[in-house]
C-alpha cells in the first residue's frame, strides 16, 4: 500500500500545545472555602502564609492520553493521508480524419491488383488499404463520406475502428449515383467537421474521376474548407496519362490541396495506394493526448471514526466513575 499526506506540513502543529501550556497561564478554578471575618488573626495566629483560594485542576492520566492521542489524530487528519491506487491512464483523442470516398459507376473497374484477389475493382482495392489504414489512426476519430450524384455521411466522427470498417466494407458502387459530386463531398465534411472539438483536422478525398454534378464548385469549397482550418489530401485513383471520361481531374484535385495546405497525390495501381495512404501517416501521424492520475482515496474518516469511539468511551468511564464516588461520600454522609 502507498500512503502519502497531502499537506506533510500541517504535521509542525503537533507542538504548538507545548507553546500553548508554556505563553499561556493556566486555568485556574475556584474551589470551595469559608469566609471568616477575623481572617487576618488567624492567619497570624497559625503563621501560614495566605494562598489564593483558585486551583488548576489535574487531569487523571487517561484523560491525558486521550486528549493527546485525540490531538495527534486531528493534526494527521488536517494533514489529509491518502491512499494511491494503481495510475489510471486515459488517452483524448487528438485529430478528426474524414475519408470522402467516390462511389461513381467507374469505380467497378476492374484495373486494380491484390496479391490475394489477383485483379479486383478500384473500389475493392481501395476497401482493402482504407482497412489496413484506419488500423494505424490508432487515437483518432475516424468519419466516411460517400459520393456520387450526390453526397452523403456514412459514419460520423468515431474512435470504434471496427464500426468504420464495417460500414466501410459494406458500400457498394452507385449507392450514390452514378456521377460524382466531389464539391459536394467536401461541402458535406466541413458540415462533418463543425461539430468537432479537435484543432487538427483533415479531409481524405479519394476520387477516380471529375466533378460532374455538384451543386458547389470544388475549387470554392476548398476555400471554405481552408477557411475552417481543414487540410484537404486528394488521391486521385488513375494515371495522368488516361483521356476520355474516365479522366481524372488531377488539375482541379491539386488545386484543391494547394488552397487548404494539404497534398495532392496520384494512386495509378494498388501499390502506389498503398505508398500514398503511408505518406498520409507519415505527413499527418496519428495523434492523441495522454492523461494519467493517480485514485486517492481519503483515509481521515478511518482515523477519527475510532478516536471518537475512544473519546466518548473514556468520557463515559469517567462519567460513571465521577457518578460512583459522589454516590459513596454520600452514602458516607
Amino acid at each position: 500500500m502507498n500512503i502519502s499526506l497531502e499537506y506533510p506540513w500541517m504535521l509542525a502543529l503537533i507542538v504548538l500545545p507545548a507553546f500553548v501550556f508554556r505563553i499561556f497561564p493556566a486555568y485556574l478554578q475556584p474551589a470551595a472555602s469559608i469566609y471568616v471575618p477575623f481572617f487576618a488573626r488567624l492567619v497570624a495566629a497559625t503563621g501560614q502564609a495566605p494562598t489564593s483560594g483558585s486551583q488548576v485542576k489535574q487531569r487523571k492520566r487517561i484523560q491525558a492520553m486521550a486528549l493527546l492521542l485525540s490531538w495527534i489524530a486531528i493534526i494527521i487528519c488536517l494533514a489529509r493521508p491518502v491512499l494511491l491506487g494503481e495510475p489510471v491512464v486515459t488517452q483524448k483523442t487528438g485529430r478528426d480524419l474524414m475519408v470522402a470516398v467516390d462511389l461513381s459507376q467507374s469505380m467497378e473497374q476492374e484495373d486494380y491488383q491484390l496479391n490475394e484477389q489477383g485483379t479486383v475493382s478500384r473500389l475493392v482495392a481501395l476497401k482493402s488499404l482504407l482497412n489496413t489504414f484506419s488500423e494505424q489512426r490508432s487515437g483518432d476519430r475516424l468519419g466516411l463520406i460517400v459520393f456520387g450524384s450526390g453526397a452523403y455521411l456514412q459514419v460520423p466522427f468515431t474512435e470504434d475502428t471496427v464500426l468504420w470498417q464495417t460500414l466501410l466494407d459494406q458500400m457498394d458502387t452507385q449507392m450514390a449515383g452514378p456521377a460524382t459530386a466531389i464539391g459536394d463531398a467536401i461541402g458535406l465534411s466541413i458540415r462533418a467537421f463543425d461539430g468537432s472539438k479537435s484543432t487538427e483536422r483533415i479531409l481524405l478525398l479519394v476520387t477516380d474521376g471529375s466533378d460532374t454534378s455538384s451543386r458547389l464548385d470544388p475549387v470554392d469549397a476548398a476555400r471554405m474548407a481552408a477557411a475552417d482550418g481543414i487540410e484537404i489530401f486528394t488521391l486521385g485513383m488513375g494515371s495522368v496519362d488516361t483521356e476520355g471520361d474516365d479522366k481524372v481531374d488531377f488539375n482541379t484535385l491539386n488545386k484543391i490541396a494547394n488552397i487548404t495546405a494539404g497534398h495532392a497525390f496520384e494512386g495509378n495501381s494498388t501499390g502506389a495506394i498503398e505508398q500514398v495512404l503511408l505518406q498520409v501517416n507519415q505527413i499527418a501521424p496519428a495523434q492523441y493526448q495522454q492523461q494519467s492520475y493517480l485514485p486517492k482515496l481519503d483515509l481521515y474518516p478511518w482515523l477519527m471514526g475510532p478516536m471518537l469511539v475512544i473519546y466518548i468511551f473514556v468520557w463515559l468511564a469517567l462519567s460513571i466513575s465521577t457518578a460512583m464516588a459522589s454516590k459513596g461520600r454520600a452514602d458516607v454522609k
